[in-house]
């Protein structure tokens, strides 16, 4: 075997787009090169989502394919800032990609997964109709939507999305169909790997586990098991310098429950991710797409995780993507004597309290650190795992042409 395993970790500001090149065999035995991109989107909101950071990512992605599909296209959940970019190249750009395999989060079939799955359709149809509450508050009550809730709004708008994903699902070549898959799915057959060891972590067939209560709205069904937080607008004032209008608004939103429901709504599509461990000559690579709490906490039950000497940080390094517990499994803090590294993707100002600087410091007191936001615009970092499984991996930064 010749050649490093490369990871290629782009700043798309706050998402995700990562490209493998993995020294394989091919079907004739003869040494060969895998391509597999995970992921490719950013966020719609501010600064975090200018939509000129794919043109660079896209061309760089075409020119290392020199002509060739994708091995292996992977979405692994339904968020803007993990799908997006695929549709934008096509119709923006005149990039069109495709992929000799295309792996989906189960969730994704639409009809066909939730007429499998009535209580995950119950609960959809709850959370659809909770989001359909939360912008219309929003479009009447509040003037100016602080960047983190919209942020929110807009990664999980189910209509921007549906445009979305449909196009990841016919991207295979040939029009082959897309493999929707889950913990259980039998990938035998749809994929590229002869040396490389491929395991699905999660998500769990059944996504109803990931949806928690949601607290009940101003208007329209409640959802059961949910509590009312409440504030009392008489109890606080307006900032100096802040309207009072849009306070009260703001104040409204909160205290209603609709903020509540937004956070549930969204935590439930980060768990659906597509979770993947690789191993390639004795080297262990992570990839948990949004994975947060409760995703985690199945994985553990299960006995999937294990240390790995590469992780893709969960969630854009929100705390809850990277809970203490879980880490201490894959990122123990005695390993196996050689190095071992982290890559975070994401942006300041996209989402309430994500990157969390707690997260990253257990991090990088584990692990050597990557942090996209030290990367010009469609940059990226590569990670390089050597033949030699005792060399330890390196990381490389690059800028687009």
């Amino acid at each position: 075997m010749t050649g490093d395993l490369r990871v290629r970790i782009y700043n798309v500001l706050f998402g995700d787009a990562i490209l493998l090149t993995i020294p394989e065999v091919g079907a004739g035995g003869e040494e060969a090169l895998v391509h597999v991109l995970i992921d490719l989107g950013n966020a719609l909101a501010g600064e975090a989502g200018r939509d000129e950071v794919f043109a660079p990512v896209l061309r760089n992605i075409r020119d290392e394919l020199a002509g060739a599909p994708l091995d292996l296209y992977v979405m692994t959940h339904e968020h803007m800032d993990h799908v997006q970019g695929l549709l934008f190249g096509a119709q923006k750009l005149g990039i069109t990609l495709e992929a000799r395999d295309v792996w989906m989060t189960a969730s994704s079939e639409g009809d066909a997964y939730y007429a499998d799955h009535p209580e995950a359709r119950r609960k959809r149809l709850l959370a659809l109709d909770a989001y359909e509450g939360v912008a219309a508050f929003l479009a009447l009550n509040a003037v100016q939507v602080p960047s983190g809730i919209q942020g929110l709004l807009e990664i999980n708008n189910p209509r921007a999305t549906a445009d979305c994903v449909s196009h990841i699902s016919a991207r295979g070549v040939g029009g082959k169909a897309p493999l929707y898959i889950h913990r259980g799915t039998d990938v035998d057959g749809r994929h590229p790997f002869r040396r490389t060891k491929v395991r699905l972590l999660a998500p769990e067939a059944d996504t109803s586990i990931y949806y928690g209560a949601l607290p009940p709205r101003t208007a329209g069904p409640l959802i059961e098991g949910a509590g009312l937080a409440t504030l009392d607008p008489k109890a606080i004032t307006p900032p100096a310098g802040v309207s009072a209008g849009h306070f009260f608004d703001l104040v409204k939103f909160r205290s209603s429950g609709l903020m509540a429901n937004l956070r549930t709504i969204d935590k439930a599509a980060n768990n659906s991710s597509v979770v993947i461990e690789l191993e390639w000559n004795g080297w262990r690579l992570l990839f948990p797409g949004d994975a947060e709490e409760k995703s985690w906490e199945m994985m553990d039950r299960n006995g999937a995780l294990r240390p790995v000497h590469f992780l893709k940080v969960s969630h854009h390094g929100s705390h809850n993507g990277t809970p203490r517990h879980q880490i201490d499994k894959v990122l123990p803090e005695q390993g196996d004597g050689r190095d071992r590294i982290a890559i975070v993707s994401t942006h300041e100002d996209a989402y309430s309290g994500v990157p969390d600087q707690a997260t990253l410091n257990l991090l990088a007191s584990r692990a050597e650190l990557g942090d996209t936001r030290m990367l010009a615009k469609g940059g990226w970092f590569d990670v390089l795992f050597s033949a030699d499984p005792q060399a330890s991996p390196r990381l490389v930064e690059g800028a687009p042409d």
